[in-house]
């Protein structure tokens, strides 16, 4: 009785071993590091800096802990952190973005507004 009750655990447990023996170990999120770096350059060259500063700076600063986590060999964290710094950039590109073209449209709605007080004035009474 006792051999089948250590059977029915040991192998069972043995196999459970060499599952997680052959399971595929995480590498390093290294895609994921050139992905975040190259939004973050992305979001300042669009000017982030000046629209989105606080978007911006959480995208470099989850980069950073990132690094940190991978120097702990913590490769789930870092990846997590990496993919959290590109969105947070990506969203700081979108808003400066949206930021220029507001800029832009207010600048048009000036202008159409001096070309209409330009033809009130020039009209004949």
């Amino acid at each position: 009785m006792n051999k089948r009750v250590f059977r029915g655990v040991l192998f069972p447990a043995l196999g459970l071993l060499a599952v997680t023996a052959c399971a595929p170990t995480m590498q390093p999120p290294t895609s994921e590091m050139a992905l975040a770096s190259s939004a973050v350059e992305r979001a300042s060259g669009a000017g982030a800096y000046e629209y989105a500063p606080l978007e911006l700076k959480l995208a470099r600063d989850k980069i950073e802990q990132s690094k940190a986590a991978l120097q702990a060999r913590d490769y789930t964290g870092a990846q997590r952190l990496l993919e959290q710094a590109e969105l947070d950039a990506k969203l700081a590109e979108s808003k400066a973005a949206t930021a220029k073209s507001q800029k832009a449209v207010d600048e048009l709605q000036k202008s159409i507004e001096v070309m209409r007080e330009e033809i009130r004035r020039s009209r004949p009474q």
